[in-house]
């Protein structure tokens, strides 16, 4: 194991011991930047290597007399070289536990009040949390919670909600049987507010980013599927490409296969038969890599009588 895995699994070791707080130097401040700014630029960081000489194991400042250094890490929120989160840089979401339960529970219980999101200002209050099978071979990625969202507290409710129940159904499944996100979890927020909703901003998508990858961390499915081109653009980090671009090949996030495809509510607003079909052989698509058995009738949806 590298240096920064080897340095990751020790802090983690110290929450689950109920440590919250870790004395760091200037040193160790810069390299912790280092990694961060990588992860964004999604390329390895370069090794941090000690000399041979002092590859041994550092006593903690107090078991030696020493004053600890004045600088404190908070093990509940991403590390930063300032106090506030700059923008070019992406918050770490790692709410700890010793298993896979215990990080679900300490994911709902965190990230409603996680200072990065609250701190930007644009979004509402309420959190919408994801829905499903946590150890579901099939992710479905939105985008944000609309008022429909919000108010149930459960993501794609309302009419664009039906649509995506009807495409689970058709092809044998149920939202029990899948996980459902969306990458920001709470609603983007506008002046005086009711039912209008808008979509969420690059950064606010950006700063939500690291959820959903502790997300995938936890339910690791065979494929993830980015419902529309905002939650593409979000999930995979390619630029403005359109949304044709983006259904032209299978992407990755994480290692994991991501497909693209249209956004349910878009079944609300085309009676297009050829798109209709498109949408349905890319879940078919989705069917095939997550190892789900498909049917004649399945296959047959949208293809002229005979």
């Amino acid at each position: 194991m590298n240096l920064r895995g080897l340095v990751l699994d020790y802090l983690h070791s110290l929450q689950a011991r109920g440590v919250q707080k870790l004395a760091v130097d200037d040193d160790a401040r810069g390299i912790l930047r280092n990694w961060m700014l990588a992860a964004k630029r999604g390329y390895q960081p370069v090794p941090v290597t000690m000399p041979v000489q002092q590859q041994q194991a550092v006593p903690a400042p107090e078991a030696v007399g020493e004053p600890a250094p004045k600088l404190d890490v908070n093990l509940d929120e991403p590390v930063a070289t300032e106090p506030q989160v700059q923008e070019e840089e992406i918050p770490f979401f790692r709410p700890g536990g010793s298993n896979a339960e215990e990080a679900w529970a300490n994911m709902r219980r965190l990230l409603p009040a996680w200072a990065p999101l609250r701190q930007l200002g644009t979004l509402r209050e309420k959190v919408v949390l994801p829905q499903g099978n946590t150890s579901a071979d099939i992710v479905f990625v939105g985008d944000a919670p609309g008022y429909h969202d919000e108010k149930a507290g459960l993501p794609f409710q309302g009419d664009a909600g039906g649509k995506l129940d009807g495409m689970l159904k058709a092809m044998g499944l149920t939202r029990e049987q899948v996980y459902i996100t969306q990458l920001v979890k709470f609603r983007p927020a506008q002046p005086r507010q009711t039912l209008n909703t808008r979509p969420p901003s690059d950064k606010e998508l950006l700063f939500s980013r690291p959820v959903v990858d502790f997300e995938m961390r936890l339910v690791q499915p065979r494929v993830i599927v980015a419902l529309g081109v905002i939650a593409a653009r979000g999930l995979l980090q390619q630029g403005n490409l359109p949304l044709a671009a983006y259904q032209e090949r299978t992407w990755e996030f994480n290692g994991i296969p991501v497909v693209v495809t249209h956004h349910p509510s878009y079944l609300l607003r085309t009676s297009d038969l050829g798109e209709r079909r498109r949408l349905w052989e890319e879940m078919l698509h989705v069917m095939e890599m997550a190892g789900l058995p498909i049917n004649d009738k399945q296959r047959g949806y949208f293809l002229p009588k005979a």
